[in-house]
């Protein structure tokens, strides 16, 4: 059984022309699903209706088979859904220390608890710090121990590495499954960074514009995304426009494909190129074009990419020291051609890295 059931949610603010859903999703317990897309898509604010800061317009909200909120109400207060929010900005009380902050929230909590919870997210010695005396990793730790000090049974988590140092991001999101691991704890996390879905969660859903485009495990949706809007904005995909040659058959800079069976006559779409389904041709290999090679950059873990301009879009392709930005390259496709929906992200195709 789920333990979160959104059905047909809706969310308008007035005087805004944003508008959520309508939507469904089901959360199973002890799932770890990351909430991802850009800025403005809906993330926080879905977040916010789990945890009953905000109001639903339409559908309901349904919390261990009970209603939790419907529309135009909350019938569940949020201290009372059995849930832990980690605010993006942490949120945290300047007059209060690290040690008052959890028995604030947690009353019954006992001194020796609470220090063995703060030296449980690495605040150990750190009890008697006020937010001011703390970095920004160790604001977001005291913010996740303030969540948990009344033992939840999900943690909400809203970019919960925004302002935390780039070298200290791997240690906190691991901290942060490690916990819900061994707590048998639910994770909502709500990021706008991949690395980040992948570090914390096993369940990825795509919004965009305030709909769901796309859900699937991380592996698959980072290996295999089924539309143009995941491809470029979780797998990095450099998204190609498609003329229409009639017979089901389109053209790109990279030759003539087949459209998916069963596309219909006005269906768009776009030739998606992961990072590594294309390759610069060496030793006489059979290429469709040459392109220059814009760049060359290397990723997180030092492989290095050349970035093409092809058409416009950003094209990410796998190199070695040898090549140089400037040079002159052939490429070629190195799997069967990806020809995604385009869908609403078409007009939004802006080259991402890989790193």
């Amino acid at each position: 059984m789920s333990l979160i059931h959104l059905q047909n949610l809706e969310f308008q603010r007035a005087g805004s022309s944003f508008r959520l859903g309508p939507l469904s999703l089901e959360l199973a317990a002890g799932s770890r699903t990351a909430l991802v897309g850009p800025s403005g898509c809906g993330k926080s604010t879905l977040l916010r209706i789990l945890a009953g800061l905000e109001t639903p317009t339409g559908g309901v909200v349904v919390i261990d088979g009970k209603e939790a909120s419907v529309a135009g109400a909350v019938k569940i207060a949020p201290n009372a859904r059995g849930m832990g929010l980690v605010f993006q900005d942490g949120a945290l009380w300047p007059h209060m220390t690290a040690l008052e902050h959890l028995r604030f929230v947690a009353p019954e909590l006992s001194k020796d608890d609470a220090k063995a919870l703060l030296a449980r997210v690495g605040l150990d010695g750190k009890e008697q710090r006020r937010p001011g005396k703390l970095s920004g990793g160790e604001m977001q730790r005291l913010a996740l121990a303030r969540a948990l000090a009344r033992e939840p049974e999900v943690l909400l988590l809203d970019e919960p590495l925004a302002s935390v140092d780039v070298h200290l991001r791997d240690d906190l999101a691991l901290l942060v499954r490690k916990i819900a691991e061994e707590s048998g704890l639910s994770l909502v996390v709500v990021t706008h960074d991949r690395e980040e879905a992948l570090a914390m969660a096993d369940d990825v859903v795509v919004l965009h514009q305030g709909q769901v485009v796309e859900r699937g495990s991380a592996a698959d949706l980072i290996d295999a995304p089924k539309t143009a809007f995941s491809a470029r904005f979780l797998a990095h995909a450099a998204c190609l426009e498609l003329e229409h040659l009639g017979g089901g058959r389109v053209r790109s800079a990279f030759g003539e494909h087949e459209l998916p069976a069963g596309s219909g006559q006005g269906d768009e779409h776009v030739l998606a190129i992961l990072p590594g389904d294309a390759a610069i041709g060496v030793n006489g290999d059979a290429v469709a074009f040459e392109a220059t090679v814009t760049q060359v950059r290397p990723d997180a873990f030092g492989n290095r990419y050349a970035m093409i301009l092809v058409d416009g879009r950003s094209l990410f392709v796998p190199c070695d020291a040898s090549v140089r930005s400037g040079a002159r390259v052939g490429l070629r496709l190195t799997r069967a051609p990806r020809i995604l929906p385009a869908g609403a992200a078409f007009g939004d195709q802006h080259g991402g890295s890989p790193a």
